[in-house]
């Protein structure tokens, strides 16, 4: 049996997750790492992507838009610059900021900046790859 740890997932506007896991794969900018009971002390910097983790042998997804994971001992926590769960997101709504995003980059006249385009299309993408999962 695989060995449980605490995960704690803390947005700025709430506490989304609160927990005990058996395993976290979280988005790093080097690329996605897992973490299983007993993992070395770990810091690292998140890219926008999507948190899996186990839970009662039970499968939950997480989009995020970018953040922090400190593995310690016993605990992993993440604090996300954004933070969704599936079947939270409503694609629908996604698919129209991805869609407005686009118009953007394509240098139709919409308020958004091409930077701040950039963003909404890659975290739209992401949470509708989580929706849809």
């Amino acid at each position: 049996m695989a060995k449980a740890f605490s995960l704690s997932v803390v947005a700025p506007d709430r506490s989304v997750v609160e927990t005990e896991v058996t395993s976290v794969v979280a988005p790093g900018v080097m690329g996605y790492f897992g973490v299983l009971g007993d993992h070395v002390p770990l810091v690292s910097a998140l890219s926008a992507g999507i948190i899996e983790y186990m839970e009662n042998s039970e499968r939950s997804m997480l989009a995020i838009g970018g953040g922090f994971c400190e593995v310690s001992a016993g605990k992993v926590t993440i604090l996300a610059d954004s933070a969704h769960f599936a079947n939270e997101i409503v694609v629908a709504e996604e698919e129209e900021r991805l869609a407005e995003a686009l118009r953007a980059l394509r240098g139709e006249d919409t308020a958004m900046t091409t930077d701040e385009a950039r963003q909404v299309v890659e975290l739209a993408m992401i949470k509708i790859r989580a929706a849809k999962k």
